[in-house]
């Protein structure tokens, strides 16, 4: 018989509905249960494409003994971490005061008032790994809670009060952060060996080769040759999917050949605009390839029909980990031709007893394909248009195994993520689909996931929307509306977006300039979570501080400036000391630094009018400059951003505004004379 998980939104918790454990959703009803029945509460945190969840799910939550002694002696409540960050937070960071160190699948002991007194991660069935087994934490527990409960309590008063004390408040440090310093300092941490920074397990860094990418931008020669090298080593394929498209989580090993094999959406939204940019700033045509590869990735096994995308795919197969992605040589011997074997073992470390576990080849590229090609004589397109028809015979060959399971909620933020990388993607590249992408995104996503009354949900999945919108939410839905905004400026874009801003600022604000990541109308939090460090996605905090960056750009003169600065006086010291985990904020400091450029056009007709200052503006990328128009048919001021407001057209021609810091040079009607203010002055670089 399912238990209380039998109608959650959440694919993850539906997995437990059949579990014999007696599993309640975080809520009212099983807190109401917990102190009625003097229980303690256990507390299990997951997410879907998490091997070791699905491992203690298997061994633990599906055995009746277990099951049995949890039902008995708890009230068990699971968590989807990716609906609910801010419990996730919370409780993990209890964990790591615990144990010194967190991760998933999480599991926490909580008093009926919420408050943790132990915890820790995986527990396997019988003592190994120098870990119990859960049984004996269970009963150890179970024990403690009847004979100890007064020191129990007192230990999770001490530990929310410990929560309490090291909540995020920012160490304020006045001044500017030295971004040529800070290069300088991911060029001597970086590993040079093997590309990227740190140890395995070793993570792809996206925001912070972003960071290094509008470094590169403005001629720092050290951060170019950083974004090739991380770029070129992550993309020649085991932590990317070479066949499929598409990165994977990260590597487990220092050289980026053996992956964690889930697929986060998260990540290659991330990933793909920072391809997309470093093949702008470089042009080298690899970093084209992969932004579009993953890109269609995205669109082919991650997208729902209406719209929006899912969340992931699982690292696990019925065949085990890393079997769907992975090809032992006899297998490629049957379904390629000898010339075709022969070519890939050329170009790959392809081997009889295989790179990997039982004779099993993941594929990737000895270096890059622009000096492969170049060493076996061949053009880059003719080594391209060579390799992908082996890849396609290899995916054929994949279509036939059972596929990994995709979690099909859609989050987001994470959708705002995605919406930037395929709406920038489709003006860099001149991809109609992808603009059309983006915008049926962006519809999905106001429909779906987000109320009349302006409020956020979190997560939707099998047409129901539910868990209440974070900071991170409100914020990627506000920069995901300015990037198709910049598509085909619809001031209803425009106008909600302020609508966002404004509901953001009344939800989260807190008695300083950064934000509460929980809103306001969330209960049940023994402390509001304010993380400020970018992890796998950029924080709340950054993401916001980048909001305040573009509408003191588009509102001149308005106070989002001063708080933003504000916010970036609080995590300055923290950015110089730890720049690769504050990826995201580095992106927005940079920002903050440059002299902006605004761009109006406007026309007395509709938006083709004004194609040919579209054409040269979106032909380069540049990322210190927004752009508006005003058409006769979205003439209303009280929609438009602030820089466009009393602009008028010249003699009713299309009319091309460029300014920098609000300064504007004479109007022009002349696309080639556009072109010439955009270079002289007209992007707050060159």
């Amino acid at each position: 018989m399912p238990n209380h998980l039998a109608g959650e939104t959440s694919p993850y918790l539906r997995q437990h509905q059949d579990n014999p454990v007696n599993w309640y959703p975080w809520g009212e009803e099983a807190f109401t249960l917990a102190v009625k029945e003097h229980k303690p509460i256990f507390l299990s945190i997951g997410y879907a494409a998490c091997h070791w969840c699905h491992v203690m799910a298997h061994e633990s939550f599906e055995d009746p003994k277990i099951a049995a002694i949890l039902n008995e002696n708890f009230i068990s409540i699971k968590v989807d971490r990716e609906e609910r960050p801010d419990l996730d937070a919370i409780y993990m960071e209890a964990v790591v005061l615990i144990t010194g160190q967190g991760g998933w699948p999480m599991s926490v002991f909580l008093t009926p008032q919420l408050k943790p007194f132990y915890g820790g991660t995986y527990f396997p069935p019988h003592p190994k790994y120098n870990m119990p087994s859960f049984e004996q934490v269970l009963l150890s527990v179970i024990d403690a809670w009847r004979n100890r409960k007064e020191g129990i309590l007192n230990n999770a008063d001490t530990l929310t009060q410990a929560l309490q004390n090291q909540h995020a408040n920012g160490d304020t440090l006045d001044g500017e952060i030295d971004l040529e310093a800070v290069v300088d300092k991911l060029y001597q941490q970086y590993d040079w060996q093997y590309g990227g920074w740190g140890n395995a397990p070793k993570f792809p860094q996206a925001m912070v080769i972003q960071f290094l990418v509008q470094q590169a931008y403005q001629g720092n020669a050290k951060a170019k040759t950083l974004v090739k090298d991380c770029l070129t080593q992550m993309a020649l394929g085991g932590m990317y999917d070479l066949v499929g498209g598409g990165f994977h989580r990260y590597s487990v090993d220092a050289h980026w050949l053996v992956p964690h094999f889930e697929k986060m959406l998260y990540d290659n939204a991330l990933l793909a605009s920072t391809y997309l940019h470093a093949f702008a700033v470089t042009k080298e045509p690899f970093f084209r390839q992969i932004a579009e590869e993953t890109l269609e990735f995205l669109q082919s096994e991650m997208s729902h029909p209406d719209g929006g995308f899912y969340a992931s795919l699982d690292a696990d197969t019925p065949d085990g980990e890393g079997r769907y992605y992975t090809y032992q040589y006899l297998s490629l011997k049957q379904v390629l031709s000898p010339s075709q074997l022969d070519f890939l073992v050329q170009v790959m470390d392809i081997q009889l007893t295989g790179n990997f576990e039982e004779n099993l080849n993941i594929l990737r590229l000895k270096e890059d394909p622009s000096k492969l090609s170049a060493k076996l004589g061949m053009s880059f397109d003719s080594f391209q248009n060579k390799i992908q028809k082996i890849f396609s015979d290899l995916r054929a060959l994949r279509d036939k195994r059972i596929p990994p399971g995709r979690d099909e909620k859609v989050i987001t933020a994470w959708n705002g993520l995605s919406v930037l990388a395929f709406a920038e993607a489709g003006m860099l590249l001149k991809r109609d689909d992808f603009k059309k992408i983006a915008i049926k995104t962006i519809a999905f996503l106001i429909n779906n996931l987000r109320l009349e009354n302006g409020r956020v949900f979190r997560s939707w999945s099998q047409g129901k929307a539910s868990q209440p919108g974070t900071l991170a939410d409100y914020a990627g839905l506000i920069c995901a509306l300015h990037a198709v905004f910049q598509i085909d400026f619809s001031p209803e874009y425009f106008q909600m977006m302020q609508s966002l801003f404004q509901t953001l600022k009344d939800e989260f604000s807190s008695d300083q300039a950064l934000y509460y990541d929980a809103a306001s109308l969330v209960s049940n939090l023994i402390i509001r979570p304010r993380n400020l460090q970018d992890n796998a996605v950029p924080s709340g905090n950054a993401f916001a501080a980048h909001v305040h960056w573009l509408f003191s750009q588009y509102q001149h003169g308005s106070e989002n400036e001063e708080t933003l600065q504000e916010m970036l006086a609080n995590v300055r010291s923290m950015v110089q000391k730890y720049p690769t985990a504050f990826g995201y904020w580095l992106q927005v400091i940079d920002l903050s630094g440059q002299k902006p450029s605004q761009v109006a056009l406007i026309s007395e007709s509709d938006i083709d009018s004004l194609q040919p200052f579209l054409e040269i503006y979106h032909s380069q990328y540049r990322p210190y400059s927004l752009i508006a128009a005003k058409t006769k048919a979205a003439a209303r001021k009280d929609v438009l951003p602030g820089f466009i407001q009393g602009r008028q057209s010249i003699k009713d021609k299309p009319t091309a505004y460029v300014c920098q810091n609000f300064t504007c040079q004479r109007p022009t009607t002349d696309p080639k004379v556009f072109a010439l203010q955009l270079t002289n002055g007209g992007t707050g670089i060159k």
